[in-house]
């Protein structure tokens, strides 16, 4: 009785339909080897409707050899790639870190430590670009599958930041300092500094409001767009604001401080120091400074003390005593805008200057020509002799510019305001006194007085 010998073939297709296998039933008479064409197969997975990755290599393999029950890979759709996923692009550089530069000559430059990422208010920080498509797949059966999208990203909006109408920018709202905190990009009108400035903060240039609660230590720089707050001692630093400087505490500058404000400067105490602002100046002691205010200086409160250096504003100043019994040469100057006063004072010291090197230089040429008449002239000396003709034509050029605005700062001079200089206690001798175009100097003590000035005359008054 002949048994059966054709083998049963068998597909298998995975739920996905992205595989299918193929395997054998055994055979029913181990003794006789049974060849399957690979078009039987081919048919097979036709009639299952299976057209797409079918491995053909393997299909002529399995014509001669195969195991029973073993489950083969004959076809194998193609995965669809997922898309590039969005991507963040930062426009600024997000919490910098402290590297001091090695300089060429060794040292170690603990100023320039760029820790501050300034930012105009309008300005592009983060630009977020959309996920890309990816490639689409197929499965066994010829059919497209759909490519998923790359992962969106969302812009790490944070405070005083704002998105662009299109989605696809970060824009800071207020100029101020950016940075990172908690994954959002926030932008911050105050710098604050916790410590000292010094060399673990290096040099402070920030476009907003500074506040430092340690102190500011001698060689280092603060400038402000804004407002300057310290809650420490300012030593021989430099301080310089659009806005206000308030000082808790106050400075002593040991000769290098210097405050420079377009508003008004608030300090305790000022002390070997140099001080300007545009507006008022308050304190409690004013020593050995030099002090400038486009408005007032008031100096008053426990001390009320004026001492030493000179002390110039447009409108009063105001203190309770002015000098020392000591008669510590004090100056003061009121009814003059110090800033336009100044600059007439630096334009006559360089007419000095200039006038210096113009009668040295036609005192050369005078000599050169003189040789030259002689018939005693080399080359070098003819050619010296041009150059100093030069020089003499250049510094009389500069000369005649200097004077010029001399001229044009002369009638500012005249516009005098009517400044008053106050004490509620003491002035002592040893002070001099400037009002407009006035002064005196004061030989003795006088307490409880005004001074202004009257028809070209400086006249003391009682305190009001």
């Amino acid at each position: 009785m002949d048994k059966s010998i054709q083998e049963q073939i068998n597909i298998e297709i995975a739920s996905n339909k992205m595989f299918a296998a193929i395997f054998f039933d055994p055979f029913e008479e181990e003794d006789i080897d049974i060849e399957i064409k690979s078009i039987e197969i081919e048919k097979l997975l036709q009639e299952k409707g299976i057209c797409f990755g079918i491995d053909t290599k393997l299909l002529r393999t399995l014509e001669k050899t195969r195991k029973p029950n073993h489950k083969y890979l004959i076809a194998q759709g193609q995965q669809p790639i997922i898309g590039k996923p969005g991507k963040l692009i930062y426009h600024v550089e997000i919490n910098k870190e402290a590297k001091p530069k090695i300089q060429e000559d060794g040292n170690v430059d603990f100023h320039k430590l760029d820790l501050i990422e300034n930012v105009k208010k309008g300005q592009i920080l983060v630009t977020l670009e959309p996920p890309e498509e990816g490639t689409p797949g197929i499965n066994i059966f010829g059919e497209s599958i759909p490519a998923p999208l790359g992962k969106s990203l969302r812009l790490p909006q944070g405070k005083n930041t704002v998105i662009s109408e299109d989605g696809r920018h970060l824009i800071a709202a207020i100029d101020g300092q950016v940075s990172l905190v908690d994954n959002k990009v926030i932008v911050k009108k105050i710098y604050d500094i916790p410590s000292n400035v010094g060399p673990s903060t290096g040099d402070i240039d920030f476009i907003g409001d500074v506040v430092v609660k340690g102190n500011i230590l001698t060689g280092f720089t603060v400038k402000s767009g804004g407002d300057i707050e310290v809650y420490g001692v300012v030593e021989g630093a430099y301080l310089v604001a659009e806005g206000d400087i308030i000082l808790h505490r106050g400075i002593q500058g040991a000769g290098r401080g210097k405050l420079k404000a377009k508003g008004n400067i608030i300090a305790k105490y000022i002390e070997n120091s140099e001080v300007e602002a545009e507006g008022e100046i308050h304190s409690e002691a004013i020593m050995h400074s030099s002090v400038k205010s486009g408005a007032h200086i008031y100096v008053e409160g426990k001390k009320g003390l004026i001492v030493g250096g000179v002390l110039r504003a447009y409108q009063s100043i105001t203190a309770k005593t002015i000098g020392s019994s000591m008669a510590t040469v004090t100056e003061l100057e009121v009814g003059l805008d110090p800033s336009i006063l100044e600059h007439y004072r630096l334009l006559k010291k360089t007419i000095k200057k200039l006038e210096k090197e113009c009668k040295q230089t036609e005192q050369a040429v005078e000599l050169l020509t003189r040789v030259q008449k002689n018939g005693e002239s080399s080359k070098d000396k003819q050619q010296l002799l041009i150059k100093c003709t030069r020089a003499k034509i250049q510094i009389q050029q500069q000369i005649l510019k200097t004077k010029s605005k001399i001229e044009e700062l002369s009638p500012l001079l005249e516009m005098k305001n009517q400044g008053i200089i106050k004490a509620l206690q003491f002035i002592y001798p040893g002070v001099k006194v400037t009002i407009g175009n006035s002064n005196i100097s004061i030989q003795e003590e006088i307490q409880y007085c005004t001074l202004y000035q009257e028809h070209g005359v400086i006249k003391i008054d009682v305190y009001r």
